[in-house]
């Protein structure tokens, strides 16, 4: 550090004059470390290193909410854990569960449903995904089924002929929840006149190219506010039929509800309060993660929940302790439970 000693105009400052001087410089120096070092502990904890140099996070493809909370989560990860952490987009979360399998993709974020029939391994899993781990629930999620604002369709009773999207390659669950929407209106794929799509970002398309008469996408994604822009005279969010609840929808598909999206900001498609198909959304890992590092990453989630509900409104719904959920049907990471009861979950 240069320091600059003033001269009077009698010539240098006597010593006793520098060394009282220097003698307060070193006291405000101490004053300063103690002030910084006392900082310092009123922050929060570290929620620690990691074992690993990187994370990835499997999602849905770019465009959907799935991808762009992982984005979201990438940027919480990486400023608290210090590790590059990136999204990788997948088709559907189908094709995520079995990558968990695979150290190099060690989080996805999967639907309550998929992680339910890949743990037990129905279709369309060959086998039984023991491995998979529940970190956090982290949003519910309500599947939204499109129309033109000027079709004559309002919910399941009516869609009767109408050209649906009925499976997205890679998602049975989705298929599945497709059935139980066209139950509550006492319809059967039968029906309808079924179309396949890739993903929902295709579905959407369709629906803004007039290929078909009813698009799926989760409520409140980026694709359907394209939709509701690119449409003239917009889109709109079709209703369950008049069969639907709670107890229906799980009958038929376990892991799913019903749920009553709101009109407001970016929802687009609900002109009022719309009963839909409902369902969770898991961060989930796998057991080879270590519980170290789930520890961390768990707790770097909760820490960073209220910054991630400010730019994510999908993520207001959940307070911080319903990231921890009593009664999932796959088993927490031990790690993350660890933080959890330090926490006082």
């Amino acid at each position: 550090m240069n320091v600059r000693i003033a001269k009077s105009r009698h010539g240098p400052a006597p010593a006793s004059v520098i060394g009282k001087t220097a003698a307060r410089g070193r006291g405000h120096l101490l004053r300063f470390a103690a002030a910084v070092l006392l900082a310092a502990a009123s922050l929060p904890p570290s929620a620690g290193a990691l074992e690993r140099d990187s994370l990835t996070i499997a999602t849905t493809p770019a465009g959907t909410l799935f991808f762009s909370i992982g984005g979201g989560f990438a940027r919480t990860f990486q400023a608290s854990l210090g590790v590059r952490v990136s999204p990788r987009p997948y088709g559907s979360p189908s094709r995520c569960i079995p990558l968990l399998n695979q150290d190099d993709v060690p989080l996805a974020l999967v639907s309550s449903v998929d992680a339910a029939r890949a743990y037990d391994g129905l279709a369309p899993y060959p086998s039984a995904n023991r491995d998979v781990r529940l970190i956090a629930r982290v949003l519910p999620m309500m599947n939204g089924y499109f129309v033109r604002a000027d079709a004559r369709y309002r919910s399941f009773d009516d869609v009767r002929g109408a050209r649906v999207v009925y499976e997205l390659r890679g998602s049975h669950a989705q298929t599945l929840l497709t059935d139980a929407a066209l139950a509550t209106g006492g319809l059967t794929v039968a029906d309808i006149e079924p179309v396949a799509a890739a993903h929902v970002v295709e579905s959407i398309e369709a629906l803004i190219e007039g290929r078909v008469d009813v698009a799926v996408s989760a409520l409140g994604t980026a694709a359907a506010q394209r939709a509701h822009a690119s449409v003239p005279g917009g889109i709109r969010a079709l209703a369950l039929g008049a069969l639907a609840d709670d107890a229906f929808m799980a009958a038929r598909v376990p892991g799913a509800r019903t749920a009553i999206a709101q009109p407001g900001p970016g929802m687009a498609g609900v002109e009022a309060p719309t009963l839909v198909a409902g369902y969770d959304t898991f961060l989930a890992g796998n057991a080879a993660l270590s519980d170290d590092d789930a520890y961390a990453i768990t707790m770097a989630l909760v820490r960073g929940w209220e910054a991630l509900q400010q730019d994510y409104p999908a993520l207001r719904a959940l307070s911080a302790r319903d990231l921890l959920v009593p009664d999932a049907h796959i088993p927490y990471h031990p790690g993350a439970l660890r933080a959890y009861r330090e926490l006082g979950f």
